[in-house]
C-alpha cells in the first residue's frame, strides 16, 4: 500500500517537474539591456518616419501603410527597439484620429504585433516583458474608437423613448457604457431627467446603471435625482458616483448629500459618502461636526476617524486631542485611533 502511495507521489512529482520545465522553456528571456534600448532610440530618426505613416493613415491609403508597417520590421538600419517603438508611437498617435481612420487589417497586425526588444521587469529579472507593448496600445485604440462610436450612437437615441436608451446602454459593453455616459455631457436637463428616471426606474434590479443616474442627476442639477441614485444604487459603481459628487457639487450641495447619506440607514453607503464626500470639504463646519458626531457611531466611527486623522488641520487635531483626553467609550478611541493615524503619517512623510 504505502509503495503504491509513493510510487504516485513520484509520478505527480515528475508530470509537475516536467511542466515547469516546459513552460519555462516557452518563456522568452530578455534579449534588451533597457539603457542600452532607450540608447538605441534616441540615436535614430523617428519623428521623420512617423510623419509618412499618418499622412497614409490620414489618406486612407491601408494597404500602402500596412506594407510600410512590414517594412519597419524588416529594416537593417534600425534596431529592434526603434522598430517597436516607431510602432508603437504610430499606435498610440492613431486614438488622435477619427473611428476606423485605417483598415481594420492594419488595426490587426497592430494588434498581434510580436515585440523584439524584450527587457528584464523591474521587480523579476528573470522576466522578459516588452519595452514597447504594441499590442495593448492598439487594445486602447480600438476601446477609444468603440466609445466614441457609443458616444455617437447614444447621441442619436436620446431623441427617442429613455427606456430604450436605457436597454441600449445596459446592452454595451465597458468600452460603450462609457460612451453613453460621455454622450450625457450633451443632453439637454429634460432629456437627462427622463433618462435618469428611467434609470432609477430599473436601478435597485440593475446596479451597474448607479453611475448613469447620478450622472444624469449632476448633469441637470437635479439633487433629489441624485441622492435617490446613491440610496438606491450599488456595486463598484457607487464609489464612482460619489467621486463624481466630490468633484463636481458645490460645498453646500456636498454637505446636503453627505447629510442625506448618512440618514439613509445603510451603514456601507454611509461610509463611502464619508470617504469621498467629506476629505475635501473638511473646512466646512458642518462636515466637521457629521464627522465628530460619527465617532461615537459603532459603524460609522471608523471611517470618521480616518478622515479627521489625515487632516492636518490644528483645530482638528486639537479637538481630537480632546476627545481622546476626557471622552470616554467609542468616540474616545476613534479619536486615539485618528492621532495614531495622523502620527503615522507624519512619520511616513519624514
Amino acid at each position: 500500500m504505502n509503495a503504491s502511495i509513493n510510487r504516485s507521489y513520484l509520478v505527480f512529482f515528475l508530470l509537475q517537474f516536467t511542466w515547469v520545465v516546459a513552460t519555462q522553456a516557452d518563456v522568452p528571456a530578455p534579449n534588451w539591456d533597457r539603457t542600452l534600448a532607450l540608447h538605441a532610440i534616441d540615436k535614430a530618426d523617428i519623428q521623420d518616419r512617423l510623419k509618412p505613416l499618418y499622412q497614409m493613415a490620414h489618406e486612407g491609403s491601408s494597404t500602402k501603410l500596412l506594407e510600410s508597417l512590414l517594412a519597419i520590421e524588416q529594416d537593417p538600419a534600425l534596431p529592434p527597439p526603434a522598430q517597436d517603438y516607431l510602432v508603437f508611437s504610430f499606435t498610440v498617435g492613431l486614438g488622435d484620429l477619427d473611428p476606423n481612420t485605417v483598415a481594420p487589417e492594419v488595426l490587426e497586425y497592430l494588434s498581434t504585433y510580436e515585440a523584439h526588444a524584450l527587457v528584464a521587469h523591474e521587480e523579476h529579472s528573470d522576466i522578459a516583458v516588452p519595452l514597447f507593448n504594441v499590442t495593448a496600445a492598439a487594445a486602447g485604440v480600438r476601446n477609444h474608437w468603440y466609445r466614441q462610436q457609443a458616444a455617437a450612437h447614444a447621441g442619436k437615441l436620446s431623441r427617442g423613448p429613455a427606456d430604450s436608451w436605457v436597454s441600449a446602454y445596459l446592452a454595451e459593453n465597458q468600452a460603450g457604457r462609457r460612451g453613453f455616459v460621455d454622450a450625457l455631457e450633451f443632453a439637454s436637463d429634460t432629456e437627462l431627467r427622463g433618462l435618469g428616471q428611467a434609470a432609477l426606474a430599473r436601478l435597485e434590479e440593475r446596479p451597474e446603471l448607479t453611475l448613469l443616474t447620478a450622472r444624469a442627476g449632476l448633469r441637470s442639477g437635479d439633487t433629489k435625482l441624485l441622492q435617490q441614485a446613491i440610496a438606491h444604487g450599488g456595486g463598484p459603481e457607487l464609489s464612482q458616483a460619489l467621486q463624481a459628487a466630490a468633484r463636481e457639487l458645490s460645498a453646500e450641495e456636498c454637505i446636503g448629500l453627505l447629510d442625506h447619506s448618512l440618514r439613509q440607514g445603510s451603514d456601507t453607503k454611509a461610509a463611502l459618502a464619508i470617504a469621498h464626500l467629506a476629505p475635501a470639504r473638511l473646512d466646512e463646519p458642518a462636515v466637521r461636526q457629521m464627522l465628530f458626531s460619527a465617532l461615537s457611531d459603532r459603524n460609522l466611527g471608523a471611517a470618521a476617524a480616518l478622515v479627521l486623522g489625515a487632516s492636518p488641520d490644528p483645530e482638528v487635531q486639537r479637538r481630537l486631542r480632546e476627545i481622546a483626553a476626557q471622552d470616554t467609550g467609542l468616540a474616545k478611541k476613534r479619536a486615539a485611533l485618528a492621532i495614531q493615524a495622523r502620527q503615522v503619517e507624519k512619520g511616513a512623510e519624514q
